[in-house]
């Protein structure tokens, strides 16, 4: 998906719920895209569905320093715009470990979301399920 597209779209579904710190989440997210380390793989599913992102570990160091702050980042946005729930993908050699260190820093971002946290985990050893 287009960066300029994605960029429009997370920052307008933010911008409803969190119009001071909308900005700030715009940069975050573009800093992310921009580096490689959070990707769109299928259309987004806006207001109904499960839509899915994926956080790239080859585009992290190699202690996965910012895969929190990354994930936090996608799940916001995520929980924008989704309807029951969303998914994170762990892309390119992920262990267990990681999807869990992704699935906690799903849960941090959901306490403090204005949808609520609904349950987080793991689905296999490369995807985080999210509901809402």
């Amino acid at each position: 998906m287009e960066r300029s597209l994605v960029m429009a779209l997370f920052t307008a579904a933010d911008a409803g719920f969190d119009p001071c710190g909308a900005a700030a989440f715009a940069q975050r997210l573009g800093r992310e895209l921009d580096a490689g380390r959070i990707v769109f793989p299928r259309p987004l599913v806006v207001g109904g569905g499960y839509p899915y992102g994926c956080l790239v570990l080859q585009h992290f160091p190699d202690d996965l320093t910012g895969l929190s702050a990354a994930a936090r980042t996608l799940a916001r946005g995520l929980a924008d715009i989704a309807g029951g729930g969303f998914l994170v993908g762990v892309c390119g050699g992920s262990r267990f470990e990681v999807v869990d260190r992704v699935a906690q820093a799903v849960r941090c971002e959901l306490k403090g979301h204005r949808r609520g946290s609904g349950p987080v985990g793991r689905i296999g050893e490369a995807t985080v399920f999210a509901m809402l």
